[in-house]
């Protein structure tokens, strides 16, 4: 990633054009500091001409020495196939890998990636865009397609299946009754059922007096069926009274309320069963195993993907034919968020609180990724093509190493030459 990114960004006829400047400068002083060379022959032979001689002679040498040494990074110099040139083509692959791990292991390490992060406070600027209305609708635009993309790819057969089946495991692993029953616990000692008896009764009563022949005919078969005595106490008259006093039972009920003796008595049901499912291993793997069976029953499944069918078959036409309203609410949602990030300083560290986590476990698992994305990608390349785009990437500052090299050779010369006039031999 570091390295294909940079190379990438070199190889470009910018880049090459810089590169061969760099080397025409390079070698054009190289060819100066040969030519001064060659004119001190033509010169009378003094002290002057000695000193430019010693210089142009060390120039020439620090110059070549300094051409052999770059060139024979790329390629083998004058083609010749010296020992230990050429490194680059040879070497690529191991140099990918060691420059990959050098990055994570010295510049992608969870601090420092963390910190990185932490400065830049992505979540916060990210809630001052969302508070921007343009910002909120976009994005509220864009979730709605997101949703509809991917509730349209949903097959039902899939999603009842990985739900069944996700259902199947988690009831083997755990008891879902001790849950119902701490969840009915909760509920009795909040009158979570008053609401549902409050509503039933009525409902009870009115079914019953529209029905009564039909309660009527059923109460008295099974009046019947417990004996001969049952049988003949049962007479139409006392079972119209047994209906009669069901139907002034819902009234009295309903008038007297929580506080009425069978609406105390259904509670106390409620609770001990809520205990049992809860406390009482027996009850609890009793009813786990009957929930077992209906989830491992064919027709559950059948029934759970006509519900899913349904539902999916909902939202999709409610999102192949999206309201504005639709996006405005969502964009409502994305600016809200926003606000919150904003003004909220405890919501706001705690996202920055999740964001580092996840940072530190992207960077943590994933780091050495990045030594196999270099190592695999420099792999690809032809050996004179990795050669080429890495010259191109970091040659240009090579070639001021012959320039220094002609320049410090000459700068050499010079005082080599003057240590040898003040010892008598200039």
């Amino acid at each position: 990633m570091v390295i294909t990114g940079v190379l990438a960004g070199y190889d470009d006829p910018v880049s090459r054009r810089r590169l061969r400047r760099m080397k025409l400068a390079a070698t054009g002083l190289l060819a100066l500091a040969a030519g001064l060379f060659l004119l001190t022959f033509a010169l009378p032979d003094n002290t002057a001409t000695g000193y430019l001689r010693a210089a142009a002679e060390a120039g020439m040498v620090g110059g070549l020495a300094d051409w052999f040494a770059v060139t024979a990074l790329f390629r083998h110099p004058l083609g010749l196939p010296i020992p230990h040139t050429a490194l680059v083509p040879k070497k690529k692959d191991d140099l990918a890998t060691k420059l990959g791990e050098f990055v994570s292991g010295n510049f992608l390490t969870p601090d420092a990636v963390a910190e990185r992060v932490r400065a830049a406070d992505p979540v916060r600027k990210v809630g001052e865009r969302l508070l921007e209305p343009a910002t909120a609708d976009a994005v509220g635009r864009e979730l709605s397609r997101a949703i509809a993309a991917v509730v349209g790819t949903l097959d039902e057969r899939l999603v009842s299946s990985m739900v069944l089946e996700h259902v199947r495991r988690d009831l083997d692993r755990r008891s879902y009754a001790r849950e119902v029953g701490q969840l009915l616990t909760t509920a009795v000692q909040n009158r979570a059922q008053d609401p549902i008896i409050e509503l039933s009764l009525p409902r009870l009563r009115a079914q019953i007096v529209a029905n009564r022949d039909t309660v009527h005919r059923e109460l008295s078969r099974f009046l019947d069926s417990l004996g001969v005595f049952a049988r003949l106490w049962s007479t139409d008259r006392r079972v119209d009274k047994i209906i009669d006093r069901v139907i002034d039972l819902s009234f009295e009920i309903e008038r007297v309320g929580r506080d009425h003796p069978l609406r105390r008595q259904f509670d106390e049901v409620l609770a001990r069963l809520a205990d049992g499912l809860a406390n009482d291993p027996r009850a609890a793997d009793g009813i786990d195993e009957v929930l077992r069976d209906i989830a491992a029953n064919p027709a559950v499944e059948s029934w759970l993907r006509d519900v899913v069918a349904r539902y999916l078959g909902s939202a999709r036409e409610l999102l192949d034919n999206p309201t504005v309203s639709l996006e405005q609410q969502l964009g409502r949602f994305v600016q809200d968020l926003g606000r919150r990030v904003v003004t909220d300083d405890e919501f706001a560290a705690k996202l920055d609180r999740g964001l580092d986590q996840a940072v530190r476990y992207a960077v943590t698992h994933y780091a050495d990724q990045v030594v196999a994305l270099i190592r695999d990608q420099v792999a690809r390349w032809p050996a004179a093509e990795a050669a080429e785009k890495i010259e191109t990437a970091v040659g240009r500052d090579l070639q001021f190493i012959r320039i220094n090299g002609t320049v410090v050779g000459a700068l050499a010369g010079v005082v080599i030459y003057t240590v040898a006039v003040a010892a008598g031999h200039g």
